[in-house]
Order: structure tokens, then sequence, then C-alpha cells
């Protein structure tokens, strides 16, 4: 063979030889070394995650099984861009059914992912009506699909707004909704398997794990009937008294299960879109999440902690000048009453200086002891959203606490508390002594049947029965000789005033006062425990004659409705029994 041919038989050996080895390399590079990046692309043309449709958030009703908050079932219009063949008609149709300019949906069917090519999913309108869901199904347009969509409602309108908060399609936000949303939450199930060319699970390939499980169903402590009352009363007491705004909280003082809770001003849970816009402060419940000084009110606590420590006896004496200076602050009566006053006469006559006299007495470290036990330097841990701590100066603080603390905080001012640990204080004096948690659900309903009851928890046997029941009938007496418009005919009822200033930057305001009205009864078998509050009444700033008839004529009303008897000797009867 001449060498022309030789030389042409070893270029085309060598290339075939070259061509072999680099497919070999190819193989053993896609086969082997890079085998689990094709498989998961493989895997990923063949096999998608869908997220299953989502059943319907939990329920919440009252004691009695009334709806409160629920859900309706809407629509959601979506759409595959790239599977949407004829573009310009379908928006033009979309847009007769939707009422939506057909440009905007001509954008949303023609939009385009970061590299260029058409989304795989858009969601063009929600929430969307059967009649709509149903002419959207009719059009028949390729790639545009309508999948159900739950929207919460709340039947009562602004019935317990506060507690119960609201929901968008994905989370709950204060009150209720806010504590709870983890388990009114359904929970989410995503099915993995294989697709058909169009996106769509093969048909005949078996679907295996849970299915989706709604949400878990609450009972409340509410009572629709009281809670109606509560709100009527207490939009007629800020009528009445040209009030700004008001807290009624009415409690049970051997469960402290929450009957009925309400604030003014207050919003429709179902509009909060447009409400976070214009005014989100309404959200914020102010039973759980506003301050105040609870002034008189306080008194309570003051006398309570020196009854127990046996510090005085309710026949104990004391003179009265009509002032007294602790730490260097003169603290004034805020009437006339001077001379020689008893430990009863301090809440009767509602006496400052008698208060700080009692402080100063026990001392700080008895003093405050007492009023950690009753709560009011902790949040309650009640099951609602935004609940606050309240803000009480102690010794150990040198930066917040000075030696006149001691004085003014005895007759609640320079303290900070919310409603519902005023109220909750006070049902602990009602409860013999023993402090419980504060709660407003009191069963959960699981999707799968399964039922759990709230069992009250004690959280501080702060004074004896003994001390408590003593105290009772001190505030009985209140009642019947101070805030006489409290009464409530055929009951015995226990309760105290508060008329307190308004702390401003500099000292307090001059012409606004909060007033309220704190009792319990019937005598001596407490079936309810009611707080009033009233922001800066203008008709008169005692809390005597505005805050104390308010809570008369509602105590009037649910011991009817409740079916509470006049004499004290019988528990709340069971609402609806």
């Amino acid at each position: 063979m001449t060498e022309g041919p030789k030389r042409r038989l070893r270029l085309l050996i060598t290339l075939l030889v070259a061509y072999v080895f680099f497919t070999v390399v190819q193989l053993v590079k896609v086969q082997i070394v890079e085998h689990e990046f094709y498989l998961r692309w493989a895997l990923d043309q063949q096999v998608r995650s869908i997220r299953m449709d989502q059943p319907p958030r939990g329920v919440i009703r009252d004691r009695d099984g009334h709806l409160l908050a629920g859900n309706d079932l809407r629509y959601a219009v979506d759409a595959a861009p790239a599977s949407v063949q004829d573009r310009e008609g379908a928006a033009g149709d979309l847009a007769a059914v939707l009422h939506k300019p057909a440009s905007h949906l001509l954008d949303q069917l023609s939009s385009r992912d970061e590299h260029g090519n058409y989304r795989q999913w858009i969601r063009i309108e929600q929430p969307v009506s059967q009649e709509v869901r149903d002419r959207v199904v009719d059009l028949g347009i390729s790639g545009v699909t309508v999948k159900p969509l739950w929207k919460r409602t709340y039947p009562e309108d602004d019935m317990a707004s506060h507690a119960l908060g609201f929901a968008t399609p994905m989370t709950g936000f204060y009150g209720v909704e806010g504590f709870y949303n983890e388990i009114l939450q359904p929970e989410p199930v995503v099915w993995k398997g294989p697709l058909d060319p169009g996106s769509a699970p093969i048909p005949w390939q078996p679907i295996t794990g849970e299915f989706p499980r709604r949400g878990v169903d609450l009972e409340l402590t509410l009572d629709r009937t009281v809670q109606g009352l509560v709100e009527a009363e207490l939009a007629r007491a800020l009528e009445t008294y040209q009030a700004e705004a008001g807290t009624i909280i009415v409690m049970e003082p051997e469960t402290f299960g929450i009957l009925g809770m309400a604030s003014l001003p207050s919003y429709d849970p179902e509009d909060y879109a447009r409400l976070a816009d214009m005014n989100p402060a309404l959200f914020e419940d102010p039973a759980v999440s506003q301050q105040y000084e609870p002034g008189s009110v306080f008194k309570i606590v003051t006398v309570a902690a020196a009854l127990d420590a046996r510090i005085v006896t309710p026949e104990t004496t004391y003179q009265d000048e009509g002032w007294i200076e602790v730490g260097g602050h003169p603290i004034r009566n805020s009437r006339d009453h001077r001379g020689i006053q008893s430990v009863t006469d301090i809440l009767v006559k509602s006496l400052n200086v008698g208060a700080a006299w009692l402080s100063s007495t026990m001392g700080p470290d008895i003093f405050y002891r007492y009023v950690q036990d009753f709560g009011f330097s902790e949040p309650t841990n009640v099951d609602l959203a935004g609940e606050v701590a309240g803000q009480v100066p102690l010794p150990e603080d040198v930066e917040r606490w000075s030696p006149s603390n001691l004085g003014t905080n005895a007759f609640g001012q320079g303290l900070a508390v919310t409603p519902l640990q005023m109220v909750t204080a006070v049902a602990t004096v009602a409860n013999d002594g023993n402090r419980l948690r504060p709660h407003i659900v009191n069963r959960r309903f699981a999707s799968d049947g399964a039922e759990s009851v709230f069992h009250p928890v004690l959280e501080e046997r702060v004074i004896a029965p003994e001390t408590a029941r003593t105290l009772t009938e001190i505030l009985v007496q209140v009642v019947e000789e101070g805030a006489t418009n409290a009464q409530v005919e055929g009951y015995r009822v226990a309760g105290k005033t508060g008329t307190a200033q308004v702390p401003i930057p500099g000292g307090y305001d001059a012409e606004k006062t909060i007033a309220s009205f704190v009792g319990f009864g019937p005598v001596p078998d407490p079936a309810l425990v009611i707080l009033v509050r009233l922001d800066h009444p203008q008709t008169s700033e005692w809390g005597s004659q505005t805050a104390a008839p308010t809570f008369q004529r509602l105590a009037t009303q649910l011991f009817t409705v409740l079916g509470i008897p006049p004499r004290g000797d019988a528990v709340l009867a069971e609402a609806g029994s």
C-alpha cells in the first residue's frame, strides 16, 4: 500500500478512536458523574407536587352553639398563560363575565417569567360567586380554571368583634382568630405524583396519603344573649354620659370564663381590608391591649392586702386629716372627709388618705407582694391575641419607683392595668381569694371528632377565703351606703367605683377622667362579675354617676335573663337549659 492511503487510514482510525473515547467520556459523565442531576431533571418533568384544595377554616360558636364566625364558599379564577391559545378572545370573553377591562386581562394572560416564557400560573380574580364561577366554566377557555375558595364570614356583623378578631384567606389576626390561628387553619396536604403532558394527574394513578382536614372548631364561653345586652348597654352609656369610648366585661367567678366582653368603638370583621388602610387601631381590643390608671377601684386590692396580712381589721380606725404625705408627696381625699375613720370607711367613702395610710402601714414588701399576687405585673394569659401586661413600679426598679409611689399606687394612681386584669382581681375576691386563669374558649372539636374541654387553671391563692368573705361584706356596704346607684333591686351586690385622672406629659389632664365600676353578685354566692369602664364622660366625671348606674342596668337584665335567683344561694343557671 502506498504511503498516501496509509496516512488516510491512520487518520480515520485516530478519528474513530477519538469519537469512541469522547462518547465513552460523555456516557460516564451523564450516567455516573451527573446521574443524580439528570434523574432529578427527569422526575421534575414527570412528577409534580400539587397542593390539594383546602378545606374550610374551623368555625367559632358561642356557648349555646350560635355561629359567630363561619365560612362561605367562593371561587378563584386562575389561568395558565402558556396553555391559553386565543389570548385576545379569552380576554374579551372574561371581561364580560368578570367586569374587568379586556386590556388588563390580556396583559395578565400574556404575562411572562424572567426567562421570557409564558407563566405557568396566575390568579385572574378572587373571590367570585357561584354564578360567576358557572359562567367562567361555560366559556370553556383552555388554560383557564376555577377553584373553590373559602371566605371568612361573621353572621352577627360587628358583635364581639374585638373578642373574635378577623381572618384573611390565609391568617387570623387579633382576638380568638389570632390566638388560635394555628389550629383554626385547615391542615394543608400536598399530593405528589406523575402528570400527563397537560400538567394534570394521570387518572389511573391512585392518590395515596391523607386528605386535607378542616380546622378545629371552637366553642366559646361567650353567651350570645349576654354579649348582645353588654353591647347595647355600653352603647347606651356612651350616648347617655357622652363618653368617648368604653369597655364592659362580664365574667363567671367560678371558672373565670368570659361571658361577655365589648368595647366601643368597634368594627365589622368582614370589613377589615378597608379599615386596615383607614384606622387599624380599631382592631386592638382595649379590654386586653389598653392600659389605664384604675383609680379608686384599686383600693379593693389595698384593703384586701392589709386584711389578709392581718395588719388591720375592718373596725381598725385612724385619724384622717384630709391629707397625708408619703415619700414627700401630699395626698388628699377627693371629698372633705376628716376625723376618725375605719378601714371599712376607706372603701365606703373612697378615702385616698386612708388607702395611702394602709399601704404605708404595710410597707412596700407586703403591699407589692399582694399587688403581684393579684396579677397586675404580668399578663393574665387569657387566650386572646394582643394581651399586654400592666405597668407596676416596684421598689427594686430604682429608675421608676420612688417612695411616693407607695402612697399613690394604693388608690390606683401611678400604675397602669388592663380592664381584664382589674376584673380578674375582683373575680379573685368573689372566688374566695383564688385567682384562676381567665379564658374565652370552652371546648375544641377536631375534624376527627376528638373533643377537648377547658379545665380551670389556678394561678394563685391570693388571699384566704375568710379574708375574701370579709372584704365582700365591706363591698356590699359600699353599694348600700356609698355607690347606691349600683344597687340591684332584690339582690345583694358588692362593688366599688373608680374615678381616675388621665395622665398627660407633666401631670394629669384637668378635664378628663376614666369612670369605672367593678362589682359582683348575688352575695354570698356570686354568679357574675361585671366591670364597666367609660372613657372621658362629659355629663359627670364621677364613676358613681356614670359607671355605677350602667352596672345596675346591666346586672338587672343579666340576673333576669340568666335565671339567677334574687338570693345568693344558687349558682349561675346554664344558659339555654
